[in-house]
């Protein structure tokens, strides 16, 4: 009975720490936040992947349009936003701002839109993110998964 007890207080603490790695990522319905899924991408992204322009007033602007963020048309166009912000040499051979920007024109539903954020974030190199992100990253796309 002891074994048991533990076993379901650890089973309750996994289930807690699982939600806790997308904080504000769900809408008071449960359905996916999709500016905050933006900004949880552009928050594990180091400091020194961006541009100048990034701290010159781009991050500002960029997180207030994100903030706004309403449909999936307008999710792409962040996404695209937000590479073009990025480091070329933080991309991986055969991505860059360009290519994810090609893949956010042709945007129609939720479910595209996901996909420009994970080739997004698959287009990266490792050194791009912060160390914590690896731990995160399973769950933003979970999170990514249930946008309709």
């Amino acid at each position: 009975m002891k074994r048991l007890s533990i076993f379901l207080l650890l089973c309750g603490m996994l289930a807690i720490s699982s939600k806790a790695q997308i904080p504000n990522a769900l809408n008071p319905g449960g359905a996916p936040n999709p500016g905050s899924l933006l900004t949880q991408l552009a928050g594990a992204l180091k400091p020194g992947s961006f541009l100048s322009s990034w701290s010159g007033g781009g991050k500002a602007n960029w997180l207030s349009a994100a903030g706004n963020v309403s449909d999936a048309v307008s999710m792409a166009k962040q996404a695209s936003s937000l590479a073009g912000f990025i480091k070329p040499e933080m991309f991986k051979q055969g991505v860059n701002a360009g290519t994810i920007a090609k893949a956010a024109n042709a945007v129609k539903t939720y479910s595209d839109a996901s996909g420009v954020l994970k080739s997004l974030n698959g287009g990266l190199k490792p050194e791009a993110f912060v160390s914590s992100w690896a731990s995160k990253q399973s769950s933003w796309k979970s999170a990514l998964n249930l946008l309709k």
